[in-house]
């Protein structure tokens, strides 16, 4: 599902924004971390402070109701010719400690960000978003991403359109 080019700015990006809909289709977004697992991508309900008990909160609900997501992974830079983004669309599952999965999410999940290491992540609920399309716009580098600082494009696309198409030509 991902090219190389993806798979390379996924990795070297720390955060992703999470749209989820519950199932009257309103709206809810929040910024989340994520690995590659494959190729689904796996988010963690971790134990930074929330505000609601975890089976209470909106994504998890919003999930369970309507299994529809999008992840936007997107990068700004002043010089706008370097901007870019990458939009997962997908569908999302709840992946409870005992299923077979949950180990490899964990995993990837440390693998990319230190602070996991004293995280319970064993005990706690993780999403994992199964893709059906990915769109992409502009340069696929993070503004910090050697040859970016050169001026160099170390990992452009531009699909030819202003809006980003997938594969099937839809917007």
């Amino acid at each position: 599902m991902f090219d190389a080019r993806a798979r390379q700015y996924l990795a070297a990006a720390p955060l992703g924004r999470l749209a989820t809909a519950d199932v009257a289709a309103r709206p809810h977004v929040v910024p989340v971390c994520f690995a590659l697992v494959g190729d689904d991508l796996v988010t963690p309900i971790d134990e930074k402070p929330k505000a609601t008990a975890v089976d209470d909160l909106r994504r998890l609900r919003d999930v369970a109701e309507n299994p529809r997501v999008a992840l936007v992974v997107d990068h700004y830079a002043d010089d706008w010719s370097r901007l870019g983004w990458l939009l997962v669309r997908g569908t999302a599952v709840r992946v409870d400690p005992d299923d077979s999965f949950h180990p490899r999410g964990v995993t990837a999940l440390r693998a990319k960000y230190d602070q996991y290491a004293d995280h319970a992540l064993e005990e706690r609920p993780l999403l994992r978003i199964e893709p059906a399309s990915v769109l992409t716009w502009g340069r696929l580098s993070h503004p910090t991403d050697a040859g970016e600082r050169d001026g160099e494009s170390t990992g452009s696309f531009d699909d030819g359109s202003s809006e980003g198409e997938d594969s099937t030509g839809t917007r």
